[in-house]
């Protein structure tokens, strides 16, 4: 059987880390360090457990919020001999179909994962230009009322007794 895998690293393009695939035999398939998403495809040889690690070791400060999704792909059927040579041919274009049909299901479901993780990013950075624009208004506003006070008391008549 083939497998397929994609994985993303949802909260923020600094969430970052490490994903190991192990056969049964114990050696490493598929390897990727700090990484912020990825998707690997490869060819089981062996039957067996197959082992994922996702790792978050280097980043243990930041949470993680990590989607990931496996497909496994089955092999193609032997043909039927009783079949005719257009039952063939057309049983061939609905596998091709059906594969093609999965393929762009799946880039859609990982282009919504990216969605998610852009929008988080998005939202966390509009919530900061707000804040920093309410700081700013106050500041502004305090230089304001301190100019005023300052000019006030620099055109003050002042009388001495």
């Amino acid at each position: 059987f083939n497998l397929e895998s994609v994985y993303k690293a949802v909260v923020s393009t600094q969430s970052t880390g490490d994903v190991t695939l192990r056969d049964p035999n114990g050696g490493v398939l598929y390897s990727a360090n700090q990484e912020t998403e990825g998707r690997f495809r490869f060819s089981a040889s062996v039957g067996g457990n197959y082992v994922f690690c996702f790792s978050n070791a280097m980043s243990t400060v930041t949470p993680k919020v990590l989607k990931f999704k496996m497909i496994v792909i089955a092999p193609k059927e032997a043909d039927s001999s009783d079949m005719s040579e257009e039952d063939k041919k057309i049983k061939s274009m609905i596998g091709d179909l059906r594969n093609q049909l999965r393929e762009v299901k799946e880039e859609q479901d990982y282009m919504e994962i990216r969605d998610t993780a852009h929008s988080e990013i998005n939202k966390n950075t509009n919530r900061r230009v707000v804040i920093w624009a309410f700081f700013e208004f106050a500041l502004l506003l305090c230089m304001t009322l301190g100019q005023i006070y300052y000019i006030k008391r620099f055109f003050e008549v002042r009388r001495v007794i």
